[in-house]
């Protein structure tokens, strides 16, 4: 056998150099995985305090580094009409201004596990509607865009959650649990163009 061994040494090492260098390049796959999905930025969007118009719209970062909030874009559909606005700031131009920054408007840094309150539903709908005496909407979608990464990176997630009448109440729900990400730059070109329009 130690003959067998000395004549094939050279053979033999190859073969486990290269079964060292594929342990080693798993080894490498798994820890950039993991740094990528610890560094990456995950937005959840959810309802909060109760199901009716006075619900409360919150914004998780679920991710563990800080993001920046440049914009909460909404879209509501009620019959055939559309309509999409950003509603980043909190008030209007007449409201008065003074307080904390977090009074008047929902930009800002959120840091990792932190949550954000950007107000009740049925006031987010009458502003994208422009307080519009109308129909009441049949689904509301929810976007909010972050930068991330240091600010090198656009990123963000969205949701949309349909508006029914629960018995004299009007309700919103959601039919997903979790917030789909923004992940295509297709998709992430077009929401840098709206908030530069």
């Amino acid at each position: 056998m130690i003959d067998w061994l000395q004549d094939h040494s050279g053979g033999l090492n190859v073969v486990l150099n290269g079964a060292m260098l594929l342990v080693w390049l798993a080894y490498l796959h798994l820890f950039l995985t993991s740094f990528r999905r610890a560094n990456r930025a995950v937005v959840h969007i959810a309802r909060a305090v109760d199901t009716d118009g006075e619900a409360r719209c919150l914004v998780t970062n679920m991710g563990s580094d800080m993001v920046y909030i440049l914009g909460i874009k909404v879209d509501v559909r009620a019959g055939e009409e559309r309509f999409a606005t950003l509603v980043t700031d909190r008030v209007h131009e007449d409201d008065p201004l003074g307080g904390e920054m977090r009074d008047r408007t929902n930009q800002g840094p959120l840091c990792g596990g932190e949550v954000l309150d950007i107000g009740a539903f049925r006031r987010i709908c009458e502003r994208a509607m422009e307080d519009a005496a109308g129909p009441v909407p049949d689904s509301v979608e929810i976007t909010v865009i972050v930068a991330a990464q240091q600010a090198k990176r656009l990123m963000g997630g969205y949701k949309r959650f349909e508006v029914r009448d629960e018995g004299g109440t009007i309700g919103y729900r959601s039919e997903d649990v979790l917030t789909r990400q923004i992940t295509s730059a297709r998709r992430r070109r077009h929401l840098e163009q709206e908030l530069t329009a």
